[in-house]
């Protein structure tokens, strides 16, 4: 072969490794970018899935802060209720001590009464002496009558009043007496509440927690938000961990 036929001949083969280099740095290239594309990929997923907890966790938040502000909310109307209340029964416990001491004033008045219709005895009819004497009896036990109803009655308001005041106490603190005792009515999975056959009548209070079971299962504990005089609602606590459903028993 001559010199110039061996040029072309290494020229051509310096084209060919040239054309294969630059094929396989064109296939690396390729294979680096499918990869980066691929970890791109990843990470979108990944940060579009951050971003949906983001947005969860987000609106469990607003949505517990929203349930916290109404329990407190009606925590506080609980309360501002119970004190109408109490400033009723106080009012009424004064009224009727006012009343007892007109009654026992009457009282009085008619023993006396009766008492000096004995000592003016002297010219007065027998007859004359029997009526007033009837009539101071009758006026006696109407007054005493009237006493007792009234006594009854205030030692009722005193003991609703210390009633009123316990409920008051137990309400802005969410203690509870012990012994209460009743069942789950009502389930609700998607806002995470139940409603219970127990209320402030039997002792339940706001802020309160009860526990759910179900034979000899713990089932877990709720939180009262709102209490009325027979039934209530309550939160489920995140710790508890059995499936509460309808009829289930609740206790402090």
């Amino acid at each position: 072969m001559s010199t110039l036929g061996k040029i072309f001949l290494y020229v051509a083969l310096a084209g060919a490794l040239a054309a294969i280099y630059g094929a396989w740095v064109l296939v690396q290239k390729y294979d680096e970018t499918k990869t980066n594309l691929a970890t791109s990929q990843a990470e979108t997923v990944t940060a579009k899935k951050a971003t949906v907890a983001a947005t969860a966790e987000k609106d469990a938040a607003i949505k517990e802060k929203d349930a916290t502000n109404t329990a407190l909310t009606e925590a506080k109307g609980n309360i501002d209720d119970l004190n109408l209340k109490l400033t009723a029964g106080m009012k009424t416990e004064a009224d009727l001590k006012t009343s007892l001491k007109q009654a026992t004033d009457a009282v009085d008045k008619a023993t006396a009464d009766l008492k000096g219709y004995q000592d003016a005895f002297s010219g007065m009819s027998p007859d004359e002496v029997k009526a007033a004497m009837e009539k101071a009896k009758s006026e006696k036990i109407a007054a005493e009558t009237e006493q007792k109803i009234l006594a009854d009655q205030l030692d009722a308001a005193s003991k609703q009043v210390a009633q009123l005041k316990e409920e008051i106490n137990r309400a802005k603190t969410g203690t509870m007496p012990p012994g209460i005792s009743g069942r789950v009515t009502y389930v609700n999975r998607a806002w995470n509440f139940v409603v219970l056959d127990v209320g402030l009548s039997n002792g339940v209070v706001p802020n309160g927690e009860l526990i759910i079971y179900r034979g000899n299962d713990f089932l877990g504990k709720v939180k009262v938000t709102k209490a009325d005089p027979n039934d209530s609602v309550a939160d489920i606590l995140p710790s508890s961990k059995g499936d509460i459903q309808i009829g289930d028993y609740v206790l402090n």
